[in-house]
C-alpha cells in the first residue's frame, strides 16, 4: 500500500485546523481560570486512577469531474485506556487502539489495525476544572488489508496481513466535572511501520514488503477518575 503524500497533506491540514481552533478556545478559557484557581487541588493528582473510552469517526464521498463514479470512505476508531497518576499531572498506563476504514468504488478496500502498548500523558495545568494534555504511546501493531479491483474483466483481490511497531502522539483538552468525570477532545497522529505478507487472487502469487502508515484523527472521549482502582 502506497501513501499519497498530497492526500495525506490535505487530511493533515483539515484535521489540524479544526483541532487547533477547538483547542485554542479551550486553552484560552483554561488560562483565564488558572490565574485565579491553579493549585494542588488538581483532579490529576498522584495516586488516582483514570479509565477512559474515546473514539473517532468520519465519512466522505468523492466524485471526479462529470463522472458518475463515486468513492465512499468510512473510518472509525476506538481507544480503551487505563492508568495511574505516578505523580501530579503525570499519567502512566496501557491502551488498546482499534481502527477500521473501508472504501467502495472502482477499488473496494478494507483496512483494520490493532495497537497495544503503554502510554504516558502529561497534563499541563493544575487547574481543577481541566487541562490541556499531551500523550505518547509506543507498542505493537497488528494490521490487515483486503483490496479488490473492479475495473478488470476478472476481479483481482489482494490480501495483506502482518505486524510491526507503532507510535501514537496526541494533543487535547480534558474538562473535569466534580473531580470524577472528564470529557476529552483533541486529535491523534498515528505512525505505523509494518511488515506484511501479501497474496494475490486468483493467481495465488505471494510476496512480502514493509509499509509505513500515518493518519490523523479528530477524537472525543469520556473518562472516569477514581481514588482507588476498584469501586
Amino acid at each position: 500500500m502506497k501513501i499519497n503524500s498530497s492526500i495525506l497533506c490535505r487530511f493533515f491540514k483539515s484535521y489540524f485546523c479544526i483541532a487547533l481552533v477547538l483547542l485554542t478556545i479551550f486553552g484560552i478559557q483554561a488560562q483565564d481560570i488558572i490565574v485565579n484557581t491553579d493549585s494542588i487541588t488538581t483532579p490529576f493528582r498522584k495516586g488516582r486512577w483514570l479509565t477512559g473510552l474515546s473514539g473517532s469517526i468520519s465519512s466522505n464521498t468523492n466524485k471526479t469531474g462529470t463522472s458518475e463514479e463515486k468513492t465512499i470512505t468510512n473510518e472509525f476508531g476506538l481507544n480503551l485506556s487505563t492508568g495511574r497518576f505516578i505523580k501530579d499531572k503525570w499519567l502512566l498506563g496501557g491502551k488498546i487502539n482499534m481502527d477500521r476504514a473501508s472504501s467502495g468504488g472502482n477499488i473496494d478496500r478494507t483496512t483494520e489495525s490493532l495497537f497495544i502498548g503503554p502510554f504516558v500523558s502529561h497534563y499541563l495545568s493544575a487547574n481543577n476544572r481541566g487541562s490541556l494534555f499531551t500523550t505518547l504511546s509506543t507498542g505493537y501493531v497488528r494490521y490487515r488489508e483486503e483490496t479488490q479491483l473492479n475495473t478488470l474483466q476478472v476481479a483481482t483481490e489482494f490480501s495483506s496481513e502482518g505486524g510491526g511497531f507503532g507510535t501514537l502522539l496526541g494533543l487535547g483538552y480534558s474538562y473535569v466535572i466534580q473531580e470524577k468525570i472528564a470529557f476529552d477532545i483533541g486529535f491523534n497522529l498515528n505512525l505505523f511501520w509494518i511488515g506484511v505478507d501479501q497474496e494475490e487472487l486468483p493467481s495465488g502469487v505471494l510476496s512480502s514488503e514493509n509499509i509505513a502508515i500515518s493518519n490523523i484523527a479528530f477524537t472525543f472521549g469520556f473518562n472516569v477518575i477514581l481514588d482507588d482502582f476498584f469501586f
